[in-house]
Order: structure tokens, then C-alpha cells, then sequence
């Protein structure tokens, strides 16, 4: 069982890393050759239309899933050299969460910002200097992830 939620973890962290790495390298940058206007609106029907209900679910889901099998590993006396890398990835997992209650109110507010371009600027600005840092954080939360399993198949 705790294979299966260790395979369960990399796959949705994966999931996170890579859509937070998409959004980092592909998506924010656009904003600077289009305009925080036309990046706004494209952001209140992505990341505030379907993004609303998929990026909380996924990152709410991992966050229980990443404590849950932690936990189980240490209530199951695993060993340590499995236990560093979960350990690892709760505090990966901390501070993402941290970093995204900074990050979300941002977008949250795109919804009502008047398409003042400054204004926009400003905002998308800020959330793009925190997502990057959520984004590391998550891309290091996959890469425990996949050391755990690693280390769990050396077992």
C-alpha cells in the first residue's frame, strides 16, 4: 500500500510540477508581449474558469496525500532512508501551500480589476514573482517524490 501511494504522490506531483512549470516558463512570460489587459482576460477564463476547480482540487489532493503517506510510512516504522525523502516532501509541500496563499489572492482579484493596465501590470507582476517560487518548490516536491520511490524499489 504505501508503494501504491508513493507512485500515486509522483504521479500527481508530476502533474502539479509540470503545469507550474508550463505557467512559469510559457504562460507568464506572454504577458509581457501581449499586455497585462490581454493576459488578464485570458486569465480569468483559464485560470478562473475551469482553474477555479482543477488547481484547487490537485493541490488540496496532493497536500492530504503527501501528509497521508508520511504519515502511514511512520506509523508503519519505515525505514529511514524511505522516511527523509517524505519528510522532504512535506516541508516541499509547506511551503508551495504557503507560497500559494500568497499567490491565489493575486489571481483571485483579476477577477474584479478594472483593465487598467498599470494596475494589471502590477498585479500580474506579483503574482508571477510568487508562482515562480511556488513553482520550485513544486518541481522540488516531485523530485522527493521520485526519491522516495526510488528509495522505497531499494528496499
Amino acid at each position: 500500500m504505501l508503494f501504491d501511494l508513493i507512485i500515486l504522490n509522483v504521479f500527481l506531483h508530476g502533474i502539479i510540477a509540470g503545469t507550474s512549470f508550463d505557467v512559469a516558463l510559457v504562460k507568464l512570460p506572454t504577458r509581457k508581449r501581449i499586455g497585462p489587459i490581454a493576459y488578464a482576460n485570458f486569465a480569468r477564463n483559464n485560470d478562473l474558469g475551469n482553474g477555479i476547480v482543477v488547481y484547487p482540487i490537485l493541490g488540496i489532493t496532493t497536500l492530504l496525500l503527501t501528509f497521508g503517506t508520511t504519515l502511514l510510512a511512520f506509523f508503519r516504522d519505515t525505514e529511514f532512508a524511505i522516511m527523509i525523502p517524505l519528510y522532504v516532501s512535506c516541508v516541499f509541500t509547506i511551503a508551495q501551500s504557503l507560497i500559494t496563499a500568497k499567490a491565489a489572492p493575486i489571481m483571485l482579484s483579476l477577477k474584479t480589476t478594472r483593465a487598467e493596465e498599470s494596475v494589471l501590470k502590477n498585479k500580474l507582476d506579483r503574482f508571477a514573482f510568487w508562482h515562480s517560487f511556488r513553482a520550485v518548490f513544486q518541481v522540488l516536491t516531485f523530485a522527493s517524490s521520485i526519491w522516495a520511490l526510488i528509495k522505497i524499489r531499494m528496499i
